[in-house]
């Protein structure tokens, strides 16, 4: 039995992880508070993880499509004082519970494979279940490992990216802007 749990955050909750976010993510993989705070009225999605005493240790943000039934899971952060013991992990498992019954989470590992920090991020997400799914994908011009976790639904979504894509960042970004934000190219 795990002695973490995730609570949905709101508005407020977003006030205040979002500074903490600017640490955690490169000022070009990370949108402005207000985009957040907009985003969240169409859908996109603020979870904490929290221990047993209630003091809040994580934060993932998700962008969903519910009708496709797809998450992105945009922006994830354990704090420094729970770090290095498998909350990470913890919390990835609990996300894939939160989201029972979806097709699946993706994810974008940044800078993958030219940073260290991104080649040890993609085999902690590999490790947890994440497969690549068989694309070529850029975020911001650069190159970023795109990957995949089935829940309930297809093994591979390679065929279907773009639209999942599309699907998951509508909450966020314009269909235009979106292009201009990332490139998918399949091998």
């Amino acid at each position: 039995m795990s002695i973490y749990h995730i609570e949905r955050g709101g508005h407020a909750d977003m006030k205040r992880v979002y500074p903490m976010m600017t640490f955690d993510f490169h000022k070009w993989e990370l949108p402005g508070h207000l985009e957040f705070q907009r985003a969240m009225l169409r859908g996109c999605e603020l979870l904490l993880l929290k221990d047993a005493q209630n003091i809040e240790c994580g934060y993932a943000v998700m962008l969903r499509h519910r009708l496709g039934g797809y998450a992105l899971l945009g922006w994830l952060g354990v704090y420094p004082h729970v770090r290095g013991n498998g909350v990470g992990g913890e919390f990835l498992s609990l996300i894939r519970e939160y989201y029972a019954g979806w097709n699946g989470i993706i994810l974008e590992v940044t800078e993958y494979p030219e940073l260290e920090k991104a080649v040890k991020l993609h085999n902690f997400y590999q490790r947890n279940g994440y497969s690549d799914i068989d694309c070529r994908y850029k975020l911001a011009g650069r190159d970023c490992a795109l990957m995949y976790l089935p829940i309930d639904g297809p093994k591979d979504i390679s065929p279907i990216i773009g639209t999942v894509m599309r699907g998951v960042y509508a909450c966020l970004v314009s269909e235009p802007a979106l292009w201009r934000y990332i490139s998918i190219e399949k091998d």
